[in-house]
């Protein structure tokens, strides 16, 4: 399929490089011609028809001034007449998207994940606090930046508390039932997609099994989250128990609200931090390599303690 060539500039804006590829939009490292400073720029391709889709970002542009947070993407301007496509203009964040650490070879350590969440959690809580669901949060939308600060991004399918939105919008693996089934949202859909994202970052794997679309949406609708301890055995109670809280099907089973959420999650992660025990020893192996490290742990420590207690014997 042919692409459309890099254009050189959108107003005031000269185009350095595309940096991402959306649903319905490309990304853009663009230097402003009047500062030099470096931005991002998101326009909705050419080839995209639907004016849903340019609702949806007419939307992201009209909620946009409500959301000022450390660890939000900074919104700049926008441009929604540009006859080669609207777009919308924000900080460049020098870092990385957390969807390179979503798979099992790639996860972060526990204590940068729990950091990470931490700070989503606390911007998250500021957008329900302005009204707004957030719609679309997984790891592709949090960047992740060098010197550890964490910044939620892509508001593009983000609705006012208490409204369903005109297209049911977000990423299936991530979606709250409700937010699945059309029904107006408030943000326990987010707490929701968060725990979705949590799970995935521990793991690198979605909280469901399925072979197709249809498949992941009868999951998303009627079966538990899997396990997380099937994935990684290490996990302590208290993180498990956030992790499968957060994952209800039903909302009003789910932490009600951000402020129970952090507390719960901060107490999880304050247990981890000062403990001895290594949470990381599985990360990154499957099922029966943990099981086999684990029976190996365990011989190694009955040698260890039958050897001890030979030596302390008399004529040992």
């Amino acid at each position: 399929m042919a692409t459309s060539p890099l254009p050189t500039h959108l107003g005031r804006y000269s185009i350095v490089e595309q940096i991402g590829v959306g649903a319905s939009s490309n990304v853009y490292l663009a230097i402003n011609n009047q500062t030099y400073a470096s931005v991002a720029i998101k326009q909705l391709r050419e080839t995209i028809k639907k004016e849903g889709y340019r609702r949806l970002l007419a939307n992201e542009v009209a909620l946009a001034p409500k959301l000022d947070h450390k660890n939000i993407v900074r919104f700049i301007r926008a441009d929604l007449t540009e006859p080669s496509g609207p777009y919308t203009v924000m900080e460049y964040i020098k870092g990385e998207s957390l969807d390179k650490h979503q798979y099992s070879d790639t996860l972060l350590p526990i204590n940068t994940v729990l950091s990470i969440i931490e700070q989503v959690a606390n911007a998250l809580q500021h957008v329900a606090q302005q009204g707004i669901v957030h719609r679309d949060v997984k790891p592709e939308n949090i960047m992740w930046m060098p010197n550890g600060m964490a910044k939620l991004t892509d508001f593009g399918c983000a609705i006012a508390t208490g409204q369903s939105g005109a297209m049911v919008a977000g990423s299936l693996a991530y979606m709250s039932p409700e937010q699945l089934e059309g029904h107006p949202l408030d943000e326990r859909a987010d707490i929701y997609s968060l725990g979705a994202t949590l799970y995935r970052l521990l793991t690198g794997k979605n909280s469901f099994t399925a072979d197709n679309e249809f498949e992941a949406r009868v999951a998303v609708l009627n079966f538990p989250a899997q396990p997380i301890r099937s994935h990684r055995s290490e996990l302590p109670d208290r993180l498990v128990a956030v992790v499968h809280r957060a994952l209800e099907k039903d909302e009003n089973r789910r932490f009600q609200n951000w402020a129970e959420f952090i507390h719960e999650f901060g107490e999880a992660a304050h247990e981890i931090r000062m403990s001895v025990v290594d949470f990381d020893l599985y990360r990154g192996f499957s099922s029966p390599t943990q099981s086999a490290i684990t029976t190996q742990l365990d011989r190694s420590r009955q040698f260890s303690r039958s050897g001890f207690s030979r030596s302390m014997m008399p004529g040992g």
